[in-house]
């Protein structure tokens, strides 16, 4: 039989295959796209919405300010890896921060901002002023002034680009928007755990009183964000407090709470972590990770399926030295 002519794939064929490695693998998608026309054709939408397509389960091994010529990302379900060569960007942008798998950008005449996606080598011009959406006067009025303290960025499927700061609030815009807009997260508490985004929902777990809260950035975000306590969480252990850490992971679509106490020679106790259902607003304690191992960082926290990893221990969670910051 001879070998069959995979460009005459019916087009809502090709569209559904494109979207689920949209949703998996950035690189298989690029690759998907580079078969044949029929394909690039099939996908145009997609192509169309680059600035703000957003990969998952990717990090960033490598650090781009020592060696911007051989970025490398690392696939934490499929262990496929990605190289990228930033330097041709540096002509006319300075790296200001390099995040999982986004770098934020400066222009070196105009002064603007802009976020690369090394992904579809695209290049998302963002504004430069902030509207406050809150009461606090001393609300920041320019980005620049926030860049040190940039924690995470965010690219939700409505096209809208978030980012949080370890001051505890978040600016948001769309490509083509004039300025971005601020809020703070009125948690309830100036505790929790870091932020998790999940299916276009930013996830926190506070330490006082234990509730899951979530953050909806599907849709069109309000003047003020509305925090939502998805369900409360009884069973954690009743003395946490400021030494107690709490972390959300994604194990591969499965949200693991991860809770313990540390000290300053680096050891902890009383590790434990639940399973949450969103859906079923259920948790329950499971100390098997299912063929995952957990890396916890004080910016970062992730998972890597073990499966093909013989030399990483499954069902283990790693405590990096960065989340104690500068204790011995």
């Amino acid at each position: 039989m001879r070998n069959p002519d995979w460009s005459t794939l019916p087009t809502d064929l090709v569209v559904r295959i494109s979207s689920l490695l949209i949703a998996d693998d950035a690189s298989d998608f690029v690759r998907l796209r580079a078969v044949c026309r029929p394909w690039r054709s099939s996908t145009v939408e997609t192509k169309s919405r680059a600035d703000c397509f957003c990969p998952r389960n990717w990090i960033m091994l490598s650090d781009p300010n020592s060696s911007p010529s051989d970025v490398c990302f690392f696939n934490t379900s499929t262990h496929k890896s990605f190289s990228f060569d930033l330097t041709p960007y540096l002509d006319t942008y300075s790296l200001l921060r390099s995040l999982d798998y986004l770098f934020l950008l400066k222009h070196k005449i105009t002064q603007g901002f802009a976020l690369l996606n090394p992904f579809m080598k695209s290049i998302t011009p963002l504004p430069s002023k902030i509207e406050p959406n809150c009461a606090n006067v001393n609300a920041p009025k320019r980005l620049e002034d926030l860049i040190v303290y940039l924690s995470g960025v965010f690219v939700t499927s409505s096209s809208t680009i978030v980012l949080r700061f370890i001051l505890d609030f978040l600016v948001w815009t769309k490509p083509g928007d004039l300025s971005w807009l601020y809020d703070e997260l009125n948690l309830g508490s100036y505790s929790y755990s870091k932020l998790l985004f999940y299916k276009d929902r930013l996830l926190a777990v506070t330490y006082d009183g234990k509730r899951l809260v979530q953050i909806d950035l599907a849709n069109e975000i309000p003047n003020q964000l509305q925090v939502d306590v998805v369900f409360l969480i009884n069973e954690l252990p009743p003395t946490l407090r400021k030494e107690w850490y709490l972390d959300l992971v994604d194990c591969d679509g499965e949200i693991i709470l991860v809770t313990f106490k540390t000290y300053p020679h680096r050891c902890c106790e009383s590790l434990e972590t639940y399973k949450l259902d969103l859906n079923e607003k259920t948790y329950v304690r499971s100390p098997n990770l299912d063929n995952h191992s957990i890396f916890l960082g004080i910016y970062r926290t992730f998972s890597i399926s073990c499966e093909d990893l013989p030399q990483v221990p499954t069902n283990s969670i790693y405590l990096c030295a960065l989340y104690w910051g500068d204790r011995p």
